[in-house]
């Protein structure tokens, strides 16, 4: 089985967790005996840095995985919604006959709508390929899209040989939006094995959060109630890996209530970190607005840790009462009162279930069996 994986953005030498959960899939299929290829279209907001030519062609293989990488210098085209489509359009279709044409890829996996998925409908009906797109994009629950890319949005649901979500929310927002009578199937992200059970620190009590500093994520609330439920607490702490626009305030509001030997931004930090200080950690507190779907959820149930989140939309599917705490109040006493919960109730969750059951669905194993299956049935397809 030949794969073409055109990701909407994908890791690289400056960005190395962009995308990160789109490489990770892609090896797992690899070491599962697909043959995957993978195809990375940049058109950036902002001037690319140096790392690679622009337009020229990019080459490499990673971990045995031929990667094609293309930036365009045109990120102005974001302005003009119908123009960047016909441009994207124009670019997959010449990419495409330059280097795969001839290759003989049985399907095409494109991730997210944006780039992936409309470089993979575009390709389908010039060239009659199969395609799979699967969906990831927030700008969906956050009902930020423009008419244009409602469009597309549409277009590739209804166009796709499957159309892929990786949350039962996400596919309800999309089904709200496209009107779509198709039937758009379920499959959650994959946790990698980079992720596992470590040894718990037991002088101290520690939380964890991860992920981008934006406002989205509610960090600063997160704050606000650990600084409240443990006011008295010297022995219970919190790591906040992750970097954004919200980096300079969230620092300022740990200097103002003095709580900096206890509230640790630590920004941007490698996998192979966050899976270390994943494994040290008793709870993973991640209080965002909304969420396709979270991987940071699965990493940290698979790491052996107990949750406290919110119902978003991709919280939902996973946290349950068995492995933590999911609130409908997003306010700061809510949010206190369930940290001080989840320490004090420690000792009632099962870890080692917790971690089975994690790996159990969400697994490398169950994602790439599900994925191949899928591909398979596509190919069968006239």
């Amino acid at each position: 089985m030949k794969v073409l994986v055109i990701p909407s953005w994908y890791p690289s030498k400056n960005y190395p967790n962009n995308g990160i959960f789109f490489k990770e899939q892609t090896e797992a299929l690899k070491r599962k005996g697909i043959d995957v290829t993978v195809l990375c279209i940049e058109i950036p907001y902002r001037k690319a840095k140096k790392e690679f030519s622009y337009i020229k062609k990019n080459y490499y293989i990673e971990n045995g995985i031929p990667v094609y990488r293309y930036v365009f210098p045109v990120g102005i085209l974001h302005k003009f919604p119908k123009v960047y489509y016909a441009f994207l359009k124009f670019v997959s279709e010449r990419i495409y006959v330059k280097e795969f044409k001839e290759k003989g890829y049985d399907v095409i996996q494109a991730h997210s709508f944006l780039i992936g998925g409309y470089s993979a409908i575009c390709l389908k009906k010039t060239f009659n390929c199969k395609c799979i797109i699967t969906e990831h994009t927030s700008k969906i629950l956050m009902e930020a899209l423009n008419k244009v890319e409602k469009e597309k949005l549409k277009e590739c649901v209804n166009e796709s040989d499957e159309f892929v979500c990786v949350s039962n929310n996400l596919k309800k927002y999309v089904q709200k939006i496209t009107k779509t009578q198709k039937e758009i199937l379920v499959q959650p992200n994959m946790v990698s094995d980079l992720f596992k059970s470590g040894k718990k620190t037991k002088d101290s009590f520690r939380f964890v959060s991860i992920g981008n500093l934006i406002p989205l994520k509610r960090m600063d609330l997160l704050i606000e109630a650990f600084c409240d439920a443990f006011s008295k607490e010297q022995d219970v702490s919190i790591d906040i890996y992750g970097d954004g626009p919200e980096y300079k305030r969230l620092e300022n509001i740990i200097y103002k209530k003095d709580r900096k030997n206890q509230i640790i931004l630590h920004g941007s930090v490698s996998r192979e970190e966050i899976a270390q200080a994943l494994q040290q950690s008793h709870v993973m507190a991640l209080v965002s607005e909304k969420e396709t779907f979270g991987v940071a959820y699965i990493e940290a149930l698979a790491s052996g840790n107990i949750i406290v989140g919110f119902k978003n939309g991709g919280a939902d599917d996973i946290v349950t009462e068995r492995n933590g705490i999911l609130l409908s109040s997003d306010n700061v006493e809510a949010v206190s009162e369930a940290l001080k919960k989840v320490k004090e109730e420690y000792e009632r969750y099962n870890i080692e279930e917790i971690r089975k059951e994690c790996k159990s669905l969400y697994g490398e194993e169950s994602f790439s069996e599900m994925y191949i299956r899928c591909f398979e049935n596509v190919k069968r397809r006239i």
